[in-house]
């Protein structure tokens, strides 16, 4: 538990630090700070999860996730796109010159998984340079790290009827409950310092918690299809980029149309 107390405050700090820099000197520090994260994210997919062995092939889909963040940077959804048709051509390509040792599961996941990583991590970019940027960026770490956070701790001392045993035996219903409130008045805290105060994001709260539970059961679900506790080593206590960022797979999206259109 120290240790993970340790690096999360370590992981707080580097996070503050590269906003601070972002948002007053070089906006560019943050747009590299999320490919960095978005490469670092497919590399444990494919390397670590999958078992991909072909350094081209992960190096190709690590740049492929930095690149898709940076065009999205500069050219906005066109250039997510326009490096997604890129890599799918290069995924083929890899396919077909490692056909003897790519069985029906690697190629599927060499050409498909890095796709919807990269353009999650795309969306949390777009939140983070939003109008209002750190109101939106707190929601989200909010739905996504106090809502886990939150059930961690009801679930240990509350915790009886398991959610979904066979993917993660530890989470509880109780626990996703004790998430979801606890979400619910950090949500509110926010946005009455924030001076936003909104009953329908105090209302989003909940379905936007849910999905992060959702982002989060998909992640282990592909971790426990291969054995692994965690994704990698990387930030102690606390396992990999994608044990600690797996529930934005599905909020940041979500956020992101949600404050596109107003709703939020």
């Amino acid at each position: 538990m120290k240790t993970r107390i340790i690096s999360g405050i370590v992981m707080g700090v580097i996070v503050a630090a590269v906003l601070v820099v972002g948002y007053l000197w070089a906006p560019i520090v943050i747009t590299l700070a999320v490919a960095a994260l978005a490469a670092a994210a497919v590399y444990e997919l494919l390397h670590n999860a999958a078992g991909i062995k072909s350094k081209a092939v992960i190096i190709g889909a690590c740049v492929y996730a930095a690149l898709a963040i940076v065009g999205g940077a500069f050219l906005h959804f066109e250039g997510v796109v326009t490096a997604t048709v890129l890599y799918c051509v290069y995924a083929v390509v890899m396919v077909l010159v490692n056909h003897k040792e790519f069985d029906l599961g690697k190629i599927a996941v060499v050409y498909a998984l890095p796709v919807p990583f990269a353009v999650a991590f795309y969306f949390l970019q777009c939140i983070i340079n939003a109008h209002d940027g750190i109101y939106y960026l707190l929601l989200l770490f909010n739905f996504a790290c106090i809502c886990d956070m939150g059930a961690y701790f009801v679930g240990v001392t509350m915790g009886k009827h398991k959610l979904c045993p066979e993917i993660s035996p530890k989470k509880t219903v109780e626990g996703a409950i004790g998430g979801i409130v606890s979400s619910v008045i950090i949500t509110l805290v926010i946005s009455l310092l924030f001076k936003k105060f909104s009953i329908a994001v105090l209302i989003l709260t909940i379905p936007l918690c849910v999905l992060g539970m959702i982002g989060d059961l998909f992640a282990s679900a592909i971790k426990r299809s291969v054995g692994l506790k965690d994704y990698s080593n990387l930030i102690p206590g606390h396992g990999g980029i994608m044990d600690r960022l797996d529930s934005i797979i599905m909020i940041a999206p979500t956020m992101s149309v949600l404050v596109g259109w107003g709703i939020m």
